[in-house]
């Protein structure tokens, strides 16, 4: 019975008796509850109190842990940043790398990295670990994988594993990271990229990654220029399909006033908005690449090593030459054909067509149509024979003079394997192709003089143009109405020292034609997806300034400027697809790089 109880059941005793003027003594055996139930209300405070200094100290040791823990794998981190900054810097020191000696390079900055793990060298951070000395974490191993061999023997990705141990306060956490390095051209990482400016106006479509090694300026506006006179044609932003590689977020900027461009807002609430808006993907989406870490393309050098591997002599030798040739890539072609014997391809001169002589005629005139029809005779077996060792070429070979392959006269040039084997054209190349049947080529490509397609052709082949342009608008590159097809699925690469001009005459036409490839110019460029359609499956990249202009809907050529129709079924004018597989079909005929590309993989808690 509660003491409330017991005092209502008095009070009822007390107005019942009868002699309620008397004063009514509590019983005996009630004295004493008030007592019990202060005893017990300290007795519950004492319990918890207890209870909230347990769980406050308890917490408190939970929050040590958890700091500790996270404080043992910030150190570990660091260790594994260290490391891989180390190996970076040491990368760094060498230009122009050899993809040969590569793999003894990082060899010994692995060993040189043991060296350091076995003189036991820790990181220490300002933290004090109570009763045990400053926290401390260490790089416990790094293994070196090797070289990784691709389709060819040429050795271009190289992996290491790296596993670093931290110890704070009695907690142990151990991180593995993988490092890859590799000599890919970086550019081939990229659906289109720029060295400089990256400038996209109205609504290309990417699927991929692309790089802007200055600003990315994106635009509601795509330019033409129709019937010679320069035009306008309001349209949507780009969508990108990728993460953009930039400088810093200030670098993307939007033209909001013709040619005027702003940063666009990054303010924390408003970055992802701003980011769908112009380019369609969230702040996620955007990588900061300093542009020095940017691994560049140095086609001289290039140059150099692919005619050294094509006469199998020491490439000093081949820089010598190509210094005193005043790097003259067709001098050079020349001297080495002299010097090294090189096997040498020369198209025949065609003679004069025969004219039979009229009945009666001299005998001398019978004599010089005899000898003319005979030249022409050994003329189309030169040619013959010609056609038939351009289709099945083994080895390194000298084309002196410039070549067409029309798809009749000549309609491929093929080495069944072309690795290590490379076609020194000096001279000009054209394909011009107006047949049912396409061209096809396989082959490693070196060309003194210009690249112009036309037509069909199927490529699997790398090819570096070394002419060097007039002037900074001089196209030493022309694709003109060109369907460039995968040779058994691959594709080419073409590098261009002058500019690269993609055009087609075809315009208007909503159906797409396909470029597949990966193009390089160390000019600047345009593209266009307005007038024609442009789909491009690979990538496309600048040393200068890269500027993509592409409307959405039909496009249709007016009185004076292009009439579009937005509303349509037809997306994007202009669509590039970036294509992967370059790096195993195309690895043997890659340019040489600058400097290595260092690749981090994603953190492993053991």
């Amino acid at each position: 019975m509660s003491i409330l109880q017991k005092w209502k059941r008095n009070i009822q005793l007390l107005l019942t008796h009868p002699d309620r003027n008397r004063v009514c003594h509590p019983v005996q055996q009630e004295q004493g509850s008030a007592l019990v139930m202060v005893m017990f209300v300290v007795l519950i405070l004492t319990v918890l109190g207890l209870a909230v200094l347990s769980a406050t100290v308890g917490g408190a040791k939970r929050t040590e842990t958890r700091e500790n823990d996270v404080q043992s794998l910030h150190l570990a981190q660091k260790s594994l940043d260290e490391t891989v900054a180390y190996i970076t810097a040491q990368l760094d020191q060498k230009r122009n790398i050899d993809p040969v000696s590569l793999d003894a390079d990082i060899l010994n900055i692995t060993q040189q990295v043991q060296n350091q793990i076995n003189t036991d060298i820790k990181t220490s951070t300002d933290l004090q670990a109570s009763g045990a000395g400053p926290s401390q974490a260490r790089l416990m191993s790094i293994v070196y994988k090797g070289p990784e061999k691709g389709t060819t023997s040429q050795l271009t990705r190289y992996a290491l594993t790296l596993t670093a141990q931290a110890n704070v306060n009695g907690v142990i956490r151990t991180l593995v990271q993988e490092v890859n390095i590799d000599t890919f051209p970086e550019f081939l990482s990229y659906a289109l990229g720029s060295e400089h400016n990256l400038i996209l106006n109205g609504a290309p479509n990417v699927i991929g990654n692309i790089y802007a090694g200055n600003s990315l300026l994106t635009s509601r506006t795509a330019r033409y220029t129709y019937k010679a006179a320069n035009h306008t044609q309001s349209t949507q932003y780009p969508h990108l399909n990728g993460d953009a590689y930039v400088q810093s977020l200030d670098a993307i900027q939007e033209e909001k006033v013709m040619n005027q461009y702003t940063p666009i807002n990054m303010d924390a609430t408003l970055a992802n908005d701003s980011l769908g808006r112009v380019l369609g993907i969230s702040l996620e989406q955007v990588n900061i690449k300093n542009k020095k870490k940017f691994v560049q393309v140095n086609m001289d050098q290039t140059f150099i090593d692919k005619i050294a591997e094509a006469v199998s002599v020491n490439r000093n030798d081949i820089q010598t030459m190509y210094n005193s040739s005043n790097q003259n890539p067709a001098q050079l072609m020349t001297d080495v054909a002299k010097r090294y014997g090189i096997k040498q391809l020369t198209l025949p001169t065609k003679p004069a067509t025969p004219v039979r002589p009229a009945v009666g005629a001299p005998s001398t005139e019978w004599d010089q149509y005899n000898a003319a029809v005979a030249a022409m005779q050994s003329y189309e077996e030169q040619m013959a024979k010609l056609k038939v060792t351009l289709a099945t070429l083994d080895q390194s070979v000298v084309f002196n003079g410039d070549l067409e392959l029309d798809g009749v006269t000549f309609n491929q040039l093929n080495y069944a394997q072309k690795a290590g084997k490379w076609f020194l054209l000096n001279g000009s190349l054209t394909i011009d192709n107006y047949q049912q049947s396409s061209i096809n080529i396989r082959a490693n490509m070196l060309t003194a003089g210009n690249v112009t397609i036309h037509g069909e052709a199927d490529l699997d082949a790398t090819i570096y143009v070394m002419k060097t342009p007039s002037n900074a608008t001089d196209y030493t590159t022309v694709l003109q109405d060109a369907t460039i097809k995968g040779l058994n699925g691959k594709e080419v690469v073409l590098l261009s020292k002058g500019g690269i001009l993609l055009n087609r005459i075809e315009a208007f036409s909503s159906t797409p034609t396909t470029i597949k490839g990966f193009f390089y110019t160390e000019a600047a460029a345009d593209l266009y997806g307005v007038g024609s359609v442009f789909w491009l499956d690979g990538g496309f990249f600048a040393k200068g300034d890269l500027t993509v202009n592409a409307v959405v809907g039909d496009a249709v050529g007016g009185a004076s400027d292009i009439e579009v129709n937005p509303s349509s079924n037809v997306g994007s004018r202009f669509r590039v697809t970036y294509n992967e597989s370059v790096y195993a079909d195309q690895q043997a005929g890659l340019p040489r790089i600058q400097q290595v590309n260092v690749r981090v993989g994603k953190l492993e808690l053991k």
